[in-house]
């Protein structure tokens, strides 16, 4: 199940935490990078990010996490993380749909991910996204921006 999810609870914060050392940490060893900034991330900072954040619930466990930022222009998809066993199983698909549901219809959709990250790169085209830049870090990690805009509101007839 889906459902918003309060990142300021500590407990939650902390549940999103476990979650993403676990998914990021596989990401990290996927794009050979030692130092992983996600994985710096704490419950603490989570708890202060302005996000809208929902979660993916298999029981009382939560197996996956998507926040993003929406303005009138766009919908920013912050985070999308699934813990390692749940990895092919289409719960990041399903978090890609519930976030899309709630973006305004016609609104640009927008994700950055490593340009390592094959199989996230593979997930976003698989629901209409495209690259739309790529951007070297400083300490050289290669980034792209992938979007893609919601469906027109139906015409009023």
């Amino acid at each position: 199940m889906i459902a918003p999810i309060d990142h300021r609870d500590p407990e939650i914060a902390a549940r999103i935490h476990d979650l993403q050392q676990a998914s990021y940490a596989v990401e990290r060893d996927l794009i050979g990078v030692a130092e992983f900034y996600p994985l710096q991330v704490t419950a603490e900072m989570i708890r202060r990010e302005p996000d809208t954040f929902l979660g993916f619930w298999d029981g009382d466990r939560l197996i996956g996490v998507a926040s993003f930022t929406a303005t009138a222009e766009e919908t920013d998809i912050g985070r999308m993380v699934v813990h390692p066993a749940h990895f092919r199983r289409g719960t990041a698909s399903a978090l890609l749909r519930a976030v899309e549901e709630r973006a305004a219809p016609g609104q640009r959709l927008t994700v950055s991910t490593a340009e390592r990250n094959e199989p996230a790169i593979r997930l976003y085209q698989c629901h209409g996204f495209e690259i739309a830049r790529r951007t070297v870090l400083p300490e050289g990690l290669a980034l792209v921006r992938l979007s893609k805009t919601t469906a027109p509101p139906p015409p009023i007839s």
